[in-house]
């Protein structure tokens, strides 16, 4: 029964448009506060809002092309994050776990769906293909912690691609209505056309894009609309064939993943309008579509939730376990490749839609599996930080930085540079080809042709008496709305390891203790170092280094030591205090033999340093999730940077790849 009437449900046009726009943008905030992932915001929000809640939104014709679109959207950006490429440096451990993560699941799912929760043949195959798909929820957890060269981690992202292209594959058969005397000619003659269609995108698709980015260059709107429409295409083409759109999405994601660039801004824009607009109202619709007098009408929603999420993880621990006997893993590393793929997302949401819409499964079901997809999801990141953090530590220490750096320094006044590019430019390798990029943002309305020329006229005449015969320093100035977000994209541009910035001491809450831009930046995988000094940088004489826990298994921590190291004079002294004494041999291999420093070492753990004229701190600020992320820590340097005329310091936000 709806709560309200007869007003609600909305009806206008614009009226649904702006409630749909409000969902949107106050749901991740409402929810963040308990710490519910977006995805589930979303489809809770829908639950509220839909026709078993609420009553504000009805499922219409609206609500469901965007939903549609939506689906396809999910499935082509999954495909376009998996990367071929990894399936080749890891090619026998892929296809035994992808096989085994596929079959090991299908089949326990085939045994409990038939056996015990009494479903109809071609339900159970739905079911059984649910538990064998996963998406790499928790892949930005191993990317944070480094660990993503591991063979345990290739060997995930590597079967995947295996086992969501069988889930497809099989998900094609199942929603066919074959006759009895004619179903082994359909599922040949759909093989068969399935098998031509996959030639033809992975063949043409990749040929038609460069031809296109190549000699299309007006602007990035039309390299976006192209994509949509490549999308549309594979997914008609695949709907003609005999099988489902989103498989033809699946597969378009895939063949034009080697003609986005990771880091380019047209894969920033396909995130951003996905992520804007698309998914969310994708998983709105899901949300409304969940009848929530299920859930008190008695126990067996609940039995029905306890036996899929239970047959979920068992499959894929299962898979986990059989494929660490067969490819020689040690228990770690079954443990991460457990919690890469037992989280049930993307592709699940895609095939349990499809189902109920078929009406091949009922309510419960689908309620059931929204309950698993949201479980899964938390129960996978948690697991593989677990798994991802002993892989770090126990992994042997190594001295060499693994990719070349490039170093951005924003700037909002030219006057006062001298110290970040100073530093900047200590922190630049001796045989450093790349320049320091010195990037100022404008952000107000004043923001003409003859203001930008003036404001980069002026940092070119302060930045000239930086740069030798050798070009070391290049200008860029942009107009963005927000300042943070236009570091954050020049960064990505231009492939910044580093950003070095000025910060001032704020008179604000803990929680804004830096600023806006500083908590924006945080978000990015960057190196930052947050530069506060009241006196010019060679008047320094002594730089104290505190070193917390764990930091020497960070993937940036050898490019931080060695930056620290180079920071002038000769005279002057680089103490580091170290929490940690067995840390102590790692850190000394990272400091070249011909240092420039009388370098001392102490134990004293965090302690409270004092505010000597003379002195510079660096202390570390640590992300969560990190291996070496420390609640303790961040809050003493919060603490300590919040007192009353504590100057001359350098916060360290440790990056990763």
């Amino acid at each position: 029964m709806a709560l309200f009437s007869p007003i609600l449900p909305l009806h206008e046009p614009l009226s649904i448009f702006t409630a749909i726009m409000g969902i949107v943008l106050i749901s991740p905030f409402l929810f963040k506060l308990v710490k519910i992932p977006d995805v589930a915001s979303f489809i809770i929000m829908g639950v509220l809002v839909g026709p078993y809640g609420l009553n504000i939104l009805a499922r219409d014709s609206s609500i469901e092309l965007l939903g549609t679109v939506g689906l396809l959207y999910i499935m082509f950006m999954a495909g376009l994050e998996l990367d071929p490429e990894k399936l080749k440096t890891s090619r026998k451990s892929s296809i035994v776990f992808g096989l085994a993560t596929f079959i090991i699941p299908f089949i326990l799912g085939l045994l409990v769906s038939k056996n015990i929760l009494q479903l109809e043949n071609q339900a159970t195959v739905l079911v059984s293909i649910m538990f064998s798909t996963h998406t790499l929820v928790a892949y930005p957890i191993v990317r944070k912690l480094g660990v993503n060269r591991d063979v345990s981690v290739l060997t995930a992202i590597g079967g995947t691609i295996i086992t969501d292209t069988l889930v497809l594959l099989i998900l094609s058969i199942a929603t066919q209505n074959f006759q009895g005397n004619t179903l082994g000619f359909e599922v040949l003659k759909l093989v068969l056309y399935f098998g031509i269609y996959t030639f033809l995108i992975f063949y043409f698709f990749p040929i038609i894009a460069r031809w296109f980015f190549k000699h299309i260059k007006r602007d990035r709107p039309v390299h976006y609309l192209f994509l949509l429409f490549m999308v549309c295409i594979s997914s008609f083409a695949a709907e003609r064939i005999g099988t489902e759109p989103i498989i033809g999405a699946f597969m378009a994601g895939l063949a034009l993943n080697r003609s986005i660039p990771k880091n380019s801004l047209l894969m920033h824009h396909v995130d951003f309008v996905g992520n804007i607009l698309f998914i969310p109202v994708f998983l709105i619709g899901i949300g409304m579509l969940i009848d929530t007098r299920v859930l008190i009408s008695g126990p067996y929603l609940w039995y029905v939730t306890s036996v899929l999420i239970a047959t979920a993880f068992a499959g894929k621990w299962l898979a986990a376990f059989i494929s660490q006997k067969m490819l020689k893993f040690s228990n770690i590393q079954r443990n991460l490749l457990f919690g890469l793929t037992s989280s049930h997302a993307a592709a699940t949401i895609a095939i349990i839609l499809i189902g109920y819409e078929k009406h091949i499964i009922d309510i419960a079901i689908f309620n059931a599996t929204v309950f698993v997809i949201l479980v899964s999801s938390l129960v996978a990141s948690f697991i593989t930080e677990k798994s991802g953090k002993r892989i770090v530590l126990n992994s042997s220490f190594t001295n060499e930085t693994k990719h070349s750096e490039r170093i951005l320094v924003p700037i909002s006044n030219p006057l006062n540079m001298a110290n970040l590019i100073g530093i900047a430019t200590c922190f630049q390798k001796l045989n450093q080809t790349e320049p320091v990029y010195v990037i100022n943002i404008l952000n107000e309305n004043r923001s003409s042709r003859e203001n930008i020329l003036k404001i980069r006229e002026s940092l070119e005449t302060n930045v000239a008496e930086f740069n030798n015969l050798n070009e070391t320093l290049k200008v860029i100035t942009r107009v963005d709305l927000s300042i943070s977000s236009g570091i954050i994209r020049a960064a990505k541009e231009y492939m910044a390891t580093d950003i070095v910035f000025g910060w001032v001491e704020k008179s604000t809450t803990s929680q804004r203790l830096f600023g806006n831009i500083f908590d924006h930046l945080l978000t990015s995988q960057q190196t930052l170092y947050a530069i506060n000094m009241n006196r010019n940088l060679t008047d320094f004489n002594k730089f104290v280094v505190h070193i917390p826990s764990n930091l020497e298994h960070e993937p940036s921590f050898v490019s931080i030591i060695q930056k620290l190291n180079k920071l002038p004079k000769p005279d002057d002294q680089l103490v580091f205090e170290i929490e940690n004494w067995a840390e102590l041999p790692n850190i000394k291999t990272t400091i070249p033999k011909k240092n420039k420093h009388k370098i001392s070492f102490k134990t004293n753990g965090f302690g409270i340093p004092g505010n000597k004229p003379d002195e510079i701190h660096v202390l570390f600020l640590l992300r969560k999730q990190s291996v070496s992320y420390n609640l303790k820590n961040n809050t003493a340097v919060k603490e300590l940077i919040s007192k009353e005329g504590f100057n001359n310091q350098i916060i360290v936000v440790p990056g990763y790849e």
